[in-house]
């Protein structure tokens, strides 16, 4: 599967994600992060 963000899209969301203090939205950047490795993620609901 080819990457979808750019490289400076992932530094962006990496710096985003050290300052981020909602625990949410931290999770919700990584689901993109891994998203873009090509991992899908299940849901457990």
């Amino acid at each position: 599967m080819q990457r979808f963000l750019k490289e400076e899209d992932r530094v962006a969301l990496r710096t985003q994600h050290r300052k981020e203090k909602n625990r949410r939205v931290e999770d919700r950047i990584k689901a993109v992060f891994l998203s873009d490795k090509g991992l899908e993620l299940l849901s457990n609901c």
